[in-house]
């Protein structure tokens, strides 16, 4: 596999972490074996599906962090990334991908591919977004995304309580950028209809919050996505952050 050798351990099952170059440089081998890892990684998603459809997620890749089985040979994480433009004019970081495969979750390959993803990230010169956002159809994702939201500048979007609309016109500006053409209720942050395959998950993943859960479930059809979008305003915010990660935190956005 084609990287840069920029790597971490993770202690568990012998996860290598992996920075690789960006998409458009990835070789064809290497995007293949990642695509073969996952599929036997996660049974209960249609991973081969989603990348023959989907293959920008991993070819308009800004930045790619894969975790390797060393024991198997195989790719078993994958989180990507690319910015996008929006309008206001903030640093916007659009999570194409973080998948983690069955067998290894519930340890710290999620944290891990995170810190390597921004360690890497500012390396480059990059700033640190002021706005993170994915779509996606599982509750766990946005209840993954609230463990980066502890310190009272930093905002998740969208409340589950509904009570918070503070953020919706942001919401609204990313959702134009990250689909364009779509419809977008910024009221509840659903985009509507623009899932391939529609049958991603071949049931959909439960999360450990029952809210989140019912959110999702009354909110979204198969086809639909959720804009989930991490508000981080200020240079406190970004630190928190890097520092729960681990990350040397004096690289922040001033």
């Amino acid at each position: 596999m084609t990287e840069d050798r920029i790597g971490r351990p993770d202690g568990r099952r012998g996860v290598e972490l992996l920075a690789l170059p960006p998409g458009r440089l990835l070789p064809a081998d290497t995007e293949k074996r990642i695509v073969d890892g996952l599929v036997l990684a996660m049974p209960g998603l249609r991973a081969r599906q989603l990348f023959t459809l989907r293959r920008e997620m991993l070819t308009e890749a800004d930045h790619i962090v894969v975790g390797v089985d060393r024991e198997h040979d195989r790719v078993v994480t994958l989180l990507t990334s690319r910015w996008v433009e929006i309008p206001s004019g903030r640093p916007c970081l659009h999570t194409m991908i973080q998948f983690v495969g069955d067998a290894y979750r519930n340890g710290t390959v999620f944290k891990e591919s995170w810190a390597l993803h921004f360690a890497r990230l500012l390396a480059e010169g990059r700033p640190f977004p002021e706005v993170i956002a994915l779509k996606t159809y599982n509750p766990v994702v946005h209840c993954a995304m609230s463990a980066f939201s502890g310190h009272p500048d930093t905002a998740l979007y969208p409340d589950l309580s509904g009570r918070d609309v503070s953020r919706s016109a942001l919401a609204a500006e990313v959702a134009a950028a990250l689909a364009p053409r779509a419809v977008f209720d910024p009221a509840r942050g659903v985009i509507a209809g623009i899932g391939r395959p529609l049958d991603l998950y071949r049931e959909r993943p439960l999360s450990h919050v029952p809210e989140a859960n019912r959110y999702f479930a009354d909110h979204t059809e198969p086809g639909d996505r959720v804009l989930c979008m991490l508000h981080v305003p200020t240079r406190a915010a970004a630190g928190s952050i890097l520092t729960a990660l681990g990350v040397p935190s004096p690289l922040v956005r001033s």
